[in-house]
Parts: C-alpha cells; sequence; structure tokens
C-alpha cells in the first residue's frame, strides 16, 4: 500500500504565498503556522469568515461535512467553496481566500441570471 506524502503543497496564486505543510492538516492549522492569507474565528463552520475558493485540488481535501454543507448552502457559496477550519489537506491545492467584504460571497440574485 502507497504511503502518503509527508508533505503536500499549499498555493495562493493571487497572492504568490506557498507552504508545504504536514499531509493531513487543517487549512487553519497550516494557517496559524505559516501565515497564510485566511482569516478564521470560530472554527466550528459557522461563521464563513474562512470562506476559501479551491481553484485546483478539490480533490485533495477532506469531504465536507454535514454543518460546513449546510453553512455553505445558507450562504449561497458555490460549489468550489470551503470553510478552511473544516478541510484537512491529503494533496497539492491551489487556494484563493475570499475576505468577507469580497463581492464573490454575495449569490447571485435571480434577477442576475437569465433564463
Amino acid at each position: 500500500m502507497e504511503q502518503p506524502p509527508a508533505k503536500v503543497l499549499i498555493v495562493f496564486p493571487e497572492s504568490g504565498q506557498s507552504c508545504e505543510v504536514d499531509y493531513d492538516d487543517t487549512l487553519v492549522d497550516a494557517t496559524f503556522r505559516y501565515d497564510l492569507p485566511i482569516r478564521y474565528r470560530c472554527e466550528r463552520a459557522v461563521c464563513t469568515t474562512c470562506m476559501t475558493e479551491v481553484l485546483e485540488g478539490m480533490e485533495n481535501l477532506s469531504s465536507p461535512n454535514e454543518r460546513e454543507m449546510q453553512t455553505l448552502k445558507t450562504v449561497g457559496a458555490a460549489a468550489n467553496y470551503r470553510l478552511a477550519c473544516q478541510c484537512s489537506v491529503y494533496g497539492d491545492v491551489k487556494l484563493d481566500y475570499i475576505p468577507i467584504t469580497d463581492p464573490r460571497r454575495k449569490p447571485a440574485s435571480p434577477s442576475n441570471n437569465p433564463p
């Protein structure tokens, strides 16, 4: 059986930051240790402060739990958004942190979506 990698790469193309973290670290753990550009607050999948867009490598993150799925659904998040406080990293990923004031946090209104 193949051993998991000891380290995995997290890249933020927008800011140019990257780091190698331990396999199975959460993104918030990595943020704390490596000063990554992800802000967080509750660490319980409630506040969405740590909402992150997965640009590449969604398959290298842990599956979302029920609370994370419900929170993302409630805020109308895109399918490639995750809450960093709930994600463990199992392989290389490219991410973009979505600050609270970012317009991408606003779900598209029905009037803005043509039929």
